[in-house]
């Protein structure tokens, strides 16, 4: 077998690794790299050679770092299978369709500047009409249901617990008469979060790992600590009559903030507050949710009972550019969520420039986000930054919920992989900045393992 990784090396996005095995090619993921617009065209546009002649794609979930690029692919000509979950088919197609449309609003927009007359116009990686090619694509499969690829080569799904839909991968195939096993953890949840089940263990042994390391050096805040710190936030901000903007993805924290404040509210923590949902995409993420309902883990069930998951008539969905400006004739008190976490596109931009330069508010970003973007230069605590083409100071308050993060931490991570730690397992450690891949490599060795690598970028390894 051989592995090539292309993407998510050594940075947190952009998931995709290209595994030879027995005569097929097949991408484990085909992520989108979120960052600085210059640097992620330029590897949004990079394939390995002759990437659309591929056997298969093999789809963990549907956030875009992980499905992002594969509109790329079926333009290029791929018309092969996109294997994926019941659930990852309908986040995945939200997905899709919002990031293209995202792409044509932002290109028309930038296209609009005063700019020179030899300056090539911005064009989208793809846009709306691509995405049907790639719906027509999917294959879905159950958890815990073996697909036979041929060649001697299959893998199974299992509940990754990090967002709806979620799966580790378990590829098999036999190598010289014996059986082998690769592991490819993709995104892995934490334990005991709202909504969704925990991730399911591994069942067993396996020959190679490629895991995730997102928070692989640092230990998240307790799950029951969550809450206590977004309530304290939300009062603040009642307190102050400002604006609460969470950046957050659209599929997953999105479902889990509006969780968190529909118990507040349930609780007579907090008034009913304007809560708005300012993402068509995390609009019908939500409503994917209720048609998902077996995908709830057991405390969940218990407390809605037949009742909406997030009582969607305490909130506001703006699902047009219309009724998103319209937000911001509300000055507060109120909560808005949307996409993007990293605030480098989409209307969370529109909203930013209002609220960066206004002491009352707050902007909560529900985990860490990557170097070279608006969303990681607000957490570091930049004074002054840029939004589209013009400079402000910034006066909200800027806070990190790391709790609220739907990536297991370095001790989930270890815990998760423990059945793999036998001493004769190969580990490459991937989506993660390079301190936290390190640190997760670190963390392995202590733990047993005895072959870590941290991989590069365009890196192949032969095992």
């Amino acid at each position: 077998m051989r592995i090539r990784f292309c993407g998510a090396n050594r940075t947190v996005t952009g998931s995709c690794h290209l595994i030879e095995v027995n005569g097929l090619r097949l991408f484990l993921d085909l992520g989108m790299y979120q960052g600085a617009r210059e640097e992620a065209h330029r590897l949004n546009a990079w394939f390995p050679e002759q990437a659309e002649r591929v056997d298969g794609i093999i789809l963990s979930h549907g956030h875009l770092d992980h499905c992002g690029k594969i509109p790329c692919l079926t333009r290029a000509g791929y018309d092969g299978p996109i294997y994926c979950t019941h659930p990852t088919a309908e986040v995945a197609r939200i997905v899709l369709e919002d990031a293209a449309e995202i792409q044509e609003e932002d290109a028309n927009y930038l296209n609009r500047r005063e700019r020179a007359p030899d300056q090539v116009p911005i064009r989208p990686l793809y846009t709306r009409a691509d995405v049907p090619k790639v719906l027509r694509q999917l294959r879905r499969a159950h958890y815990q249901q073996r697909v036979d690829l041929g060649n001697d080569v299959g893998f199974t799904f299992h509940d990754a617990g990090h967002i709806l839909g979620s799966a580790y991968v378990i590829l098999d195939w036999r190598e010289n008469g014996s059986a082998r096993r690769l592991l490819y953890t993709a995104d892995l949840g934490r334990y005991n979060t709202p909504i969704i089940r925990d991730p399911q263990p591994v069942p067993g042994p396996v020959d190679h790992v490629i895991t995730e390391s997102t928070y692989g050096g640092r230990p998240h805040e307790p799950m029951n600590e969550v809450a206590p710190q977004l309530l304290e936030i939300t009062r603040q901000v009642i307190r102050n009559r400002g604006r609460m903007l969470v950046p957050a993805f659209a599929v997953g924290r999105t479902q889990v903030i509006l969780w968190y404040l529909q118990r507040f509210i349930q609780q007579e923590l907090i008034p009913r507050i304007p809560i708005y949902v300012d993402s068509p995409m995390g609009i019908e993420v939500c409503e994917v949710h209720s048609r998902f309902r077996e995908s709830y883990d057991q405390e969940t069930r218990d407390a809605i009972g037949d009742r909406d998951l997030f009582g969607a008539s305490r909130i506001t969905f703006a699902r047009t550019s219309e009724e998103s400006k319209r937000i911001n004739n509300d000055g507060g008190p109120c909560v808005i969520i949307a996409s993007s976490p990293t605030c480098e596109f989409g209307r969370i931009l529109h909203h930013l420039k209002l609220s960066v330069e206004r002491k009352q508010d707050v902007v909560v970003f529900a985990g860490w986000t990557p170097h070279r973007t608006l969303g990681r230069r607000l957490q570091d605590g930049q004074t002054r930054v840029r939004i589209y083409d013009r400079w402000y100071d910034v006066r909200c308050q800027v806070t990190t919920i790391h709790g609220m993060s739907a990536h297991a931490d370095a001790a989930e991570v270890v815990r998760f992989l423990e059945p793999t730690l036998n001493g004769a397992t190969q580990f490459w450690v991937v989506h993660g900045e390079p301190e936290e891949s390190e640190a997760l490599g670190a963390a392995l060795l202590a733990a047993g393992g005895k072959h870590v690598t941290v991989p590069a970028m365009e890196t192949a390894v032969m095992t």
